[in-house]
């Protein structure tokens, strides 16, 4: 989902700056729609630190945003994802390597329903980005990108800014400097990129864009080698077949 890829497209535009994460994510989908998603990501402390400091050099800059794991924890996810009619079966934190990891576990009733709440989850309110079920016209699904109407769902509002947002430093030859040194200490970081997406349908699979396949599961994998390559095909498209399925498909 691309907010993540569902809440992915802010960490995948980062990771294709940088290459410094570990993510996974996983969408389980059921013959009715239902389905079960879980998420991983991780980053180390030199590449957490680099990035706060490139982004206090230029606070305008959205790209050099770091979700902050600490600020994540269980109560509040729960609380969260509640009125998605998600519940959230798995939350853990864990060091290992010297890299800050979480990882989260959620099942849900429709993928309008785990869209909105993965954008709860990551402070949105309501913008609408994730994955829908199209009804392909020939007994066929297209799973893809969709753009939902939470105007009937109860998006949190977007919490307001205590102080005016710091002008970004000004471009002198020293700010210029360590900016280049921090931007190489981070693509120095590239062998640490691991990007993993997985989709598994509830149907016999007619075509898929992702760049591995296993039986009814879409597979796109990102790494410090194919970044160029594969870090724009990153949103999924999946016709499967609609046989013995019982789901509410969107329109177009």
């Amino acid at each position: 989902m691309k907010k993540l890829v569902l809440a992915m497209a802010t960490l995948l535009a980062l990771t294709s700056l940088t290459g410094c994460l570990r993510m996974h994510n996983e969408v389980v989908l059921e013959k009715d729609g239902s389905g079960s998603m879980t998420f991983e990501m991780g980053i180390t402390q030199t590449v957490a630190d680099a990035l706060q400091e490139m982004q206090a050099l230029d606070p305008t800059n959205q790209d050099m945003e770091m979700p902050s794991l600490d600020e994540m924890n269980k109560d509040d996810i729960q609380k969260a994802v509640k009125p998605y009619d998600v519940k959230l079966t798995k939350f853990d934190r864990s060091t290992v390597d010297g890299r800050e990891n979480i990882a989260m576990a959620f099942d849900f009733k429709d993928l309008k329903g785990m869209s909105a709440a993965m954008s709860a989850v990551m402070g949105g309110a309501g913008d609408g980005d994730g994955l829908g079920i199209y009804d392909a016209g020939d007994g066929n699904f297209v799973l893809k990108q969709a753009t939902y109407d939470f105007s009937d769902m109860p998006m949190p509002e977007k919490k307001e800014a205590e102080t005016e947002p710091a002008a970004p430093t000004a471009q002198t030859p020293e700010v210029m400097q360590k900016q280049m040194e921090l931007m190489g200490k981070l693509m120095g970081s590239l062998s640490e990129l691991d990007v993993r997406m997985a989709i598994t349908v509830p149907g016999d699979i007619v075509e898929s864009n992702a760049p591995e396949q296993d039986g009814r599961t879409s597979i796109w994998i990102i790494n410090g080698e194919n970044m160029m390559t594969q870090g724009q095909n990153m949103e999924p498209v999946i016709t499967f077949s609609g046989k013995g399925l019982k789901i509410k498909s969107l329109t177009e």
